[in-house]
């Protein structure tokens, strides 16, 4: 590393820089432990530092985990960062738990590339290969359920996604130099039948702004928001069954983390389930880098952009499509109170010790088995288009084994959708947005969007095109005026 470039880093470690927390990480060699930039304990010297681009490359050099700083807690992982798309992608599928039931030839098919192209893509970015960066990932994870959680060891490794005990022990040990037992803390949480461990995200994070979006859009029986916290019922798909349960989520700012909370059977599907939570509540944004982008466009429309404005994602893909279908045309209070009851009628009742979450949003397959669909959702005060949409994108996801969250393509996604009757550009973006993690969607088809437009006087869309790639947080801070 360049002498100017290290001393910079150096001074960002040293003035505990929010900004690059989760981009890089600094390994002491006289400790032979690797730090976040907030780590809060004194500073080496600086003959002694070292800097990485991830925790992989840190502990594939040989460095542990700091315990005070908790790189198991590091937004990003430096992902949202990396030049190169297909890393990128790639990144994202391991994190959204692809790997639990596929394999690395499986990830490099789903990106078109070879294996060998995939390791080098690997080498090139990041210094590591892919099996460093998967087993750093699993460690720390598990790491993480040790520290915060009183899961037993066996369950531990497995909700991490090791496939037999010896080989959790034998990787902390071969790692870190040090039994997992060794992470152990009191902790009574599991004795509830909850397990509540900590997610990172990068600061500023406007958590009441996309509680206040969710709490609006929140449907009746399954999901709420109570005491700054967020409630929800989530189903799973593992292989070809469902794992239901729920997750309760809250903000401590003092850690830049939210807290999580999911019932006991979600353990087993607990990679999905902090994927999940992450793109719920955008947790890959960098927030700086996105306001650099934006910042201008409130030059145009006062106000339509601010710092720390998150997307609010999607926890479940016939969900959200059932949504923005069903929201066509009508209010949100209208929508909400359908989407309740056509979650009663036909989603699974869920046992929980919490008013007001009581069922199981609809899964796709049970509605693609719906013979008079007429019959049944306009009973509902949907109409025949709206019900043959539901039915339309209930028979895609089955037959088409769709899962957005694993999708390279989101436009060929997209047109394939827009040939189901009832499903327009609107809905198609929209479903974009939330469920496909695409952060350059402007809806300047939406009314509230074209009221703002006019208002303003902006009689030509291309006027933001300067903000790509990241108009979709302009359409949630247009949402929000």
């Amino acid at each position: 590393m360049d002498g100017k470039i290290f001393d910079s880093f150096y001074e960002a470690f040293k003035s505990k820089d929010k900004r690059l927390d989760g981009k890089y990480f600094m390994g002491v060699s006289s400790t032979g432990i690797y730090c976040r930039p907030v780590c809060n304990a004194k500073m080496p010297k600086k003959d002694n530092c070292i800097f990485y681009k991830s925790a992989a490359e840190a502990e594939v050099n040989g460095y542990r985990p700091c315990l005070i700083c908790r790189p198991e807690l590091a937004p990003g992982n430096a992902k949202v960062d990396s030049s190169h798309q297909i890393l990128k992608e790639a990144l994202r599928l391991i994190d959204d738990g692809f790997l639990e039931d596929n394999t690395l030839q499986d990830l490099s098919l789903k990106l078109n590339i070879s294996a060998r192209h995939l390791r080098r893509i690997f080498k090139n970015e990041l210094n590591i290969s892919p099996i460093n960066y998967i087993e750093t990932s699993r460690l720390l994870l598990a790491k993480n359920l040790l520290t915060d959680t009183n899961l037993n060891i066996l369950d531990v490794a497995y909700a991490s996604g090791f496939k037999s005990l010896r080989r959790f022990n034998d990787s902390f040990k071969s790692k870190y130099k040090i039994s997992p037992s060794h992470f152990r803390k009191e902790n009574n949480s599991f004795k509830t039948g909850t397990v509540t461990l900590k997610v990172g995200y990068k600061e500023p994070f406007r958590y009441e702004a996309l509680l206040n979006f969710l709490a609006r859009r929140a449907i009746p029986k399954i999901e709420k928001v109570e005491n700054n916290k967020y409630y929800k019922t989530i189903a799973v798909k593992k292989n070809d069954s469902y794992v239901y349960g729920y997750i309760i989520v809250s903000n401590n700012e003092s850690k830049s983390a939210l807290e999580v909370t999911i019932s006991e059977n979600l353990v087993r599907v607990l990679p999905q389930v902090l994927s999940i939570v992450k793109n719920i509540f955008d947790l890959n944004s960098d927030p700086y880098a996105v306001y650099d982008v934006l910042k201008s466009a409130n030059d145009i429309i006062p106000g339509c952009f601010k710092l720390g404005t998150r997307i609010p994602g999607s926890s479940n893909d016939f969900e959200m499509v059932a949504r923005a279908i069903i929201g066509q045309l009508i209010s949100v209070e209208n929508a909400t109170e359908v989407l309740s009851e056509f979650c009663q009628k036909y989603g699974k009742k869920l046992k929980t010790t919490i008013p007001g979450l009581e069922y199981i949003f609809p899964i796709p397959e049970d509605i693609s088995k719906i013979d008079n669909i007429y019959d049944e959702l306009c009973a509902l005060k949907m109409s025949r288009t709206k019900a043959d949409a539901i039915k339309g994108i209930a028979d895609f996801l089955v037959y088409e084994n769709i899962s957005f969250k694993e999708i390279i393509d989101n436009r060929n996604v997209m047109d394939k959708m827009l040939r189901i009757k009832g499903i327009g550009q609107w809905t198609a973006n929209y479903v974009a947005m939330r469920a496909m993690n695409e952060s350059d969607v402007l809806l300047d088809t939406d009314y509230a969007v074209k009221k703002l437009f006019k208002e303003n006087d902006i009689r030509d869309v291309k006027i933001f095109d300067k903000y790509k790639p990241y108009r979709t947080y302009l359409t949630i801070g247009l949402w929000e005026i």
